[in-house]
């Protein structure tokens, strides 16, 4: 489906963004082609395979920043890029950015419809592809826009024109770039249509039926599309595929946006802050709030922030576990988990509109990988130490054996006192010890030491 998404700002992201101006700009960019590089040929023999489907067939932020890194990385290695998509829909925002992207690509894409559907927002992005490929058994269409209620995951379906409008407009855009039927292109969002393979492609709206990957590859080699005003022939063959894996953080985001994962996250977050405030156990703060951020990001607060956040927290926990706090327990235990979900959700590139280049691009996801792995060795080896240490049994020193000198009279009922192992202790004995004798412990009874002469 497609669907609408209520934005959530809290209070303390506005202080932080003042902090990270960077992360807060587009991280993605798309660029015209210049109309004076009109008709300049060219071969592409690879290509970049990226998979929108199940059990990640949402097209939410973590799909479409998967796409858009996918799509970058293949222009930069002038590959085509291959996109399998087996998904019922998703966010409009998401579907937008994709369509957006694809449509102003400077390198081939090919959409293939690989499972059974590619419904609503899953019609949206395949629409502006150089080429529509669909499976024998795959559906499309259905394209009319609902709203979701982010909390209770309750759906309603969309009429009034002010949203709905620019939804055709936009789908009829994506139709007329690659000359597809409109009208059933407006009859998807408008009347929710749905068609199949075959009727997709003799009204017009896909190019080809195959039923698997190499067959689509062997149908569109010599096959020529225009890409940023440049006629390009496709000559790809599977040894020249590259299949691409989404990052830690674009699935941690699909998982957020989940709306019983949501619901799950806000609720410990919000009751677990309460009971800790209310109990007086502010040490479990860190990680409730962690919970809130969490879900909050689900519901649309901007991840870059969270994560700054949850590095300069939890950077500052660890700091008072090591330097004011002795031992090491529950604060510094989550300023390791903070640490770990800030790095998590921390992108490993910069805004495009920076311009980075490569190597600097590369020297920035070192740095940050080193610093995960050494933080993470560091304070593990420490937990492991303290950990061991409590475990030990105390070792309690007692000086049975050792040789000591009297340093006063003993004699059976007289105690005195004697020096062992440079300790004074008080001594009995059951024979006459003169002074300055020396003497063997010969058993401790309390804080009293009973002795015999040497």
């Amino acid at each position: 489906m497609l669907a609408t998404k209520n934005k959530v700002s809290y209070v303390f992201a506005q202080i932080v963004i003042l902090a990270l101006l960077v992360l807060t700009t587009p991280l993605h960019s798309v660029e015209i082609s210049n109309s004076s590089s009109l008709q300049t040929s060219g071969v592409v023999t690879r290509a970049l395979v990226v998979e929108i489907s199940p059990p990640w067939d949402v097209i939410d932020s973590g799909v479409k920043e998967c796409f858009l890194d996918s799509l970058s990385k293949a222009e930069n290695e002038n590959k085509a890029l291959i996109y399998l998509v087996d998904s019922y829909g998703g966010y409009l925002d998401a579907a937008y950015a994709i369509g957006d992207a694809v449509s102003n690509s400077r390198t081939p894409t090919i959409a293939y419809v690989s499972g059974g559907k590619a419904l609503s927002a899953g019609t949206m992005i395949i629409l502006p592809a150089n080429i529509v490929a669909l499976h024998p058994s795959a559906i499309i269409g259905a394209m009319q826009p609902v709203m979701i209620n982010p909390v209770t995951g309750e759906l309603q379906f969309i009429n009034e024109s002010k949203i709905i409008n620019p939804v055709v407009e936009k789908a009829l855009n994506y139709a007329r770039l690659r000359g597809r039927n409109e009208t059933l292109v407006r009859d998807f969002v408008i009347k929710a249509t749905t068609v199949n393979a075959e009727k997709a492609v003799s009204y017009g709206v896909a190019d080809l039926i195959v039923q698997d990957l190499p067959t689509l590859l062997r149908d569109i080699r010599g096959r020529e599309v225009s890409v940023s005003g440049r006629v390009v022939r496709l000559e790809i063959d599977e040894s020249g595929l590259e299949f691409y894996s989404c990052s830690v953080r674009s699935r941690l985001l699909s998982l957020l946006e989940n709306s019983t994962v949501l619901n799950v996250l806000l609720t410990i977050g919000l009751l677990g802050t309460i009971f800790a405030l209310l109990s007086g156990r502010v040490t479990v703060l860190p990680l409730t709030l962690l919970f809130l951020l969490l879900g909050l990001i689900g519901s649309g607060l901007n991840p870059n922030l969270v994560s700054l956040f949850l590095i300069i927290l939890g950077g500052t926990l660890l700091a008072i576990e090591l330097f004011v706090l002795p031992g090491f327990g529950i604060v510094g235990i989550s300023g390791v988990i903070l640490l770990a979900f800030g790095f998590a959700l921390l992108p490993t590139y910069l805004p495009s509109g920076l311009v980075p280049s490569e190597e600097y691009l590369n020297a920035l996801r070192v740095f940050v990988v080193s610093t995960s792995v050494i933080l993470g060795g560091f304070f593990g080896i420490l937990m492991f130490k303290v950990i061991k240490a409590r475990r030990k049994k105390p070792y309690e020193f007692l000086p049975t054996g050792k040789v000591g000198r009297a340093v006063d009279d003993l004699s059976p009922g007289k105690p005195g006192f004697v020096i062992v192992e440079g300790e004074y202790w008080k001594a009995v004995s059951d024979e006459e010890i003169p002074k300055g004798s020396e003497v063997v412990v010969v058993s401790v009874e309390g804080a009293i030491l009973r002795v015999k002469k040497k």
